[in-house]
């Protein structure tokens, strides 16, 4: 069980975090976790993804909130933060945020370039894996500190998606736990 005090809110990726990916298993364990739904997960739009974070925030508000972002949705959540939209985040979670200037970024996705560089205005944990293979461990570091995140490495998870195959992501699930713990409830 999660924190009563918050409402939590995954932030998918390109594709929407499938059946086999950590986020899905974590939705199973916790219930109390609502995914931001996309209406398109192949072919993202950033206006779009970050319209609908927004409505979804919007629809949670009776409690604050701690969003939970893996890859490009980690990238929504900056986007959206630099609108000063975000209201009544607690903190975010933010899992493999790729360097989406990179010149072989997925041209699918339209809009995310360039990457804000803002600090957020809630706490932050930047979790990143030694052989990402759409970020160096150097390069993401560098965005935690641009962002104000704290920073962690969880060693070789490559982009700690399905591909990793960590279905419930132990690990995982103790370093939001305590990042949990660390937040205020009335943020």
């Amino acid at each position: 069980m999660l924190n009563n005090h918050f409402n939590y809110l995954n932030v998918p990726g390109l594709g929407g975090s499938g059946v086999s990916h950590w986020q899905t298993y974590w939705e199973k364990a916790y219930p109390e976790i609502i995914r931001v739904e996309q209406t398109d997960w192949d072919n993202p739009v950033c206006q779009k993804w970050t319209e609908q974070l927004l409505k979804t925030i919007s629809q949670s508000a009776d409690k604050p909130i701690v969003l939970i972002g893996h890859s490009l949705g980690c990238a929504t959540i900056v986007h959206a933060a630099k609108q000063q939209k975000l209201n009544g985040i607690a903190g975010a979670f933010l899992v493999a945020m790729p360097d989406i200037e990179r010149a072989d970024f997925p041209k699918e996705c339209i809009g995310f370039t360039p990457m804000p560089r803002i600090l957020l205005p809630f706490p932050s944990l930047v979790i990143a894996s030694e052989n990402d293979p759409y970020i160096s461990v150097a390069e993401l570091k560098k965005w935690s500190d641009i962002l104000g995140a704290d920073f962690i490495s969880v060693g070789e998870r490559e982009h700690i998606g399905t591909a990793a195959q960590l279905e419930y992501w132990e690990e995982g699930q103790e370093l939001f736990h305590a990042f949990v713990k660390s937040l205020k409830p009335n943020a």
